[in-house]
């Protein structure tokens, strides 16, 4: 209400790194302490995957804390993985436990054969990350990446719904290797990723 009546007031925050930020954001509750977070690319044609925690004073002033999801081939990343060009990203609750899941993956080739962006050669990884409340990691949270596919990778945009309203997410998306769904499939009777890699040249 009243949105449209006043001017908005600014406030100034870095989301990203110098020199470049991701393509995406998104907005959930993270750790569960009723406040929304950030998760973002720290840029689109690099290294890098982070959520902001939202702190809040005894004023209500908010400020933001960042907890590295993915760093470089130098970081300590979960399960030891590691790609670049985190181009698009999204976020929906993958595994049914209530709390949403962010999907995102490399966009292979963005800048065809320039060599200009980090690790042109690595797998056009799609993977979805588990968002794990533990309140011994920091900020409340940590992440457990799954592969979707290491074939296709992302491109500008992905899309996360349920196609065929089976109740399992699907997961869309359009790059430079064609145009894929990825069929959410059920594990045991409890939502999961997608159904099994196809074997090689069928989507």
């Amino acid at each position: 209400m009243g949105a449209t009546q006043t001017p908005w007031t600014f406030h100034q925050a870095a989301f990203g790194r110098a020199g470049g930020a991701g393509g995406n954001i998104a907005v959930y509750d993270v750790n569960g302490d009723k406040l929304p977070d950030i998760v973002t690319a720290l840029a689109a044609h690099g290294f890098g995957l982070a959520w902001y925690e939202q702190k809040r004073d005894a004023t209500g002033t908010i400020s933001w804390v960042e907890h590295l999801i993915m760093g470089d081939f130098a970081a300590k990343n979960p399960k030891g993985v590691t790609f670049t060009e985190l181009h698009a990203l999204t976020t929906a609750d993958i595994d049914g436990d209530g709390i949403q899941d962010i999907i995102t993956g490399k966009r292979h080739w963005a800048h065809l054969d320039s060599y200009s962006d980090p690790d042109p050669h690595g797998a056009p990884v799609l993977y979805w990350f588990r968002t794990v409340r533990n309140p011994k990691a920091p900020g409340g949270a940590e992440f457990v990446p799954e592969l979707i596919h290491n074939r296709s990778g992302v491109g500008s945009m992905i899309q996360a719904a349920d196609l065929n309203k089976d109740g399992a997410i699907d997961i869309i998306v359009g790059t430079n290797r064609g145009g894929h769904i990825f069929w959410g499939a059920s594990r045991g009777g409890r939502r999961g990723a997608a159904a099994p890699l196809p074997a090689a040249g069928k989507q």
